[in-house]
């Protein structure tokens, strides 16, 4: 099982990164715009992270076709050793994400909202294929099922490449998933502390810590 923090913002990925629990951080251009982060912070914001003990951190090719996608890809690599290059699901973005992954680069598709661009994904050479589950129940679409059959094709079909499922809004979507077997799923911090809610564990601990006062007193 791998958990990600979706976010550019450095005290709450901190946060999580520090529990050992999260394995990395992803980012996209839009994420980085709400953190009020651009292309001239990426450098910083892949230091802080490993630093704060991230395995993997995800930027984001920009750019419209394949040569650009590849040039600035690499220069996302270039970063360090663990970054993992994120491309869009166009024709182009599926084009420089097979360059890069023939480079031994990891990579991962992202904005994946059909199986069949899992085939493509695979095809590819792709790391992870990132599905946005959020986004497809707001298309009226049944998410959950689409991206079993996702899950189902890589698996199936024997790929390396995995779902790293996104645009998650509750842990019980995610224990959904994980019962089909998908084991990477990348959040927002205030999905993350959904973990650690539960009132009755609250409660439970609350009880614990009255007891173990009053047999040491």
């Amino acid at each position: 099982m791998k958990l990600y923090v979706d976010t550019a913002d450095r005290n709450a990925a901190e946060s999580l990164l520090a529990t050992g629990l999260f394995h990395g951080v992803t980012t996209n251009p839009t994420i980085l715009q709400r953190a009020s982060k651009g292309v001239a912070d990426l450098k910083e914001i892949y230091r802080w992270a490993i630093d704060a003990g991230a395995g993997e951190v995800f930027f984001q090719a920009w750019g419209e076709d394949p040569a650009t996608l590849i040039e600035r890809g690499q220069w996302l690599r270039d970063l360090g050793p663990e970054v993992v290059v994120k491309f869009v699901a166009t024709r182009p973005g599926a084009m420089a994400c097979a360059a890069l992954a023939a480079r031994a680069t990891p990579t991962l598709l992202t904005a994946i909202y059909d199986p069949g661009q899992a085939i493509v994904a695979a095809a590819a050479g792709a790391t992870y294929i990132a599905p946005y589950l959020g986004r497809l129940n707001d298309a009226g679409r049944q998410g959950i099922a689409e991206v079993v059959a996702m899950h189902e094709v890589l698996v199936a079909t024997g790929s390396k490449t995995k779902v790293l499922l996104a645009s998650l809004r509750s842990v019980p979507d995610m224990v959904a998933l994980a019962r089909h077997g998908v084991d990477c799923f990348t959040m927002a911090p205030d999905v993350a502390e959904q973990f650690f809610t539960d009132p009755t564990t609250a409660e439970a601990a609350r009880t614990f810590e009255d007891a173990i006062r009053e047999t040491s007193s």
